[in-house]
């Protein structure tokens, strides 16, 4: 082998380790991340178990409200990332929501969470798209979509409004979840239990709450789930450096040894012709 092979294998070894430098920070970035925020998770979900508790109190049962009635067109909402790098996670959720659409017969188009998916469904029913809206989720960002949600209900544009979004089963596995947001489910309440003001006075504030909660709970499941998979492929992508690396350098010290012993055989050689040359003088 030449030397020019041996330099360009030695190049490789050393881009292949400064790209797993950086992979291996990613990996540490997120988990750093995910930690923090799974946290803050961890106490939503309990507020977001109590509002649950209180809807299905409330006596919000035949009333004639646009966001429990849920007649109209149906509007799908994808919430995706605003970063990639997360192996197949965004292009997972991508393609269920384009699944689901399919299976729509009134469909009226996509609200869309995070630059990748606003990116992916541009060219499609893209009806409106939020890009970096936030790092951490916060009430006041899923208050403004709601907002906007709620006005397309109330204005008679969709009545039902499903939401795809990446479901964390466990460290290792994040999927693709589907949930209706609108119509809200209600019951016939809780007869022992009296509420102050009235209920028709508190079921619009009420539903714009526990609307901007559930929106709050796709956004907090959804990016807890993107660091897990952006710390799960960075991961991988260390660990098929490192197995790269040793399999170069197993390569390049093969090479090297048969290029020394190719020298050593043509000195050996040359020294017996010239023995040869000597003798024969």
């Amino acid at each position: 082998m030449s030397r020019g092979r041996l330099r360009a294998i030695k190049k490789k070894v050393e881009a292949t380790k400064s790209l797993m430098k950086i992979t291996r920070a990613m990996e540490m970035v997120a988990r750093a991340k995910v930690r923090k925020l799974e946290r803050e998770y961890r106490k939503f979900k309990d507020y977001l178990a109590e509002l649950e508790r209180i809807r299905q109190k409330l006596p919000l049962k035949g009333m004639e409200n646009p966001l429990i009635s849920g007649t109209g067109k149906k509007l799908l909402m994808v919430v995706s990332s605003d970063m990639g790098l997360c192996g197949a996670f965004n292009s997972e959720i991508h393609r269920a929501a384009e699944e689901r659409a399919n299976n729509i017969t009134d469909f009226a188009g996509y609200i869309v969470l995070g630059t990748r998916g606003v990116s992916h469904f541009r060219k499609m029913n893209l009806l409106k798209g939020y890009e970096k809206l936030y790092d951490v989720p916060n009430m006041k960002v899923a208050s403004e979509i709601a907002d906007y949600l709620i006005s397309m209900v109330k204005s008679g544009e969709v009545g039902k409004i499903e939401v795809v979004y990446g479901k964390f089963l466990n460290a290792l596995i994040q999927r693709p979840e589907l949930d209706t947001l609108v119509p809200v489910e209600v019951s016939s309440g809780d007869e022992s239990v009296e509420f102050e003001p009235d209920v028709d006075k508190m079921v619009n504030p009420f539903l714009f709450f526990y609307i901007s909660s559930k929106i709050l709970g796709y956004m907090f499941e959804t990016k807890v789930s993107e660091y897990y998979a952006r710390q799960n492929a960075m991961k991988n992508a260390t660990d098929n450096a490192n197995e790269m690396i040793r399999t170069l350098t197993l390569e390049y010290n093969k090479a090297r040894q048969a290029s020394i012993t190719q020298e050593i055989i043509e000195i050996v050689n040359g020294a017996e012709a010239l023995k040869e040359i000597e003798e024969a003088g």
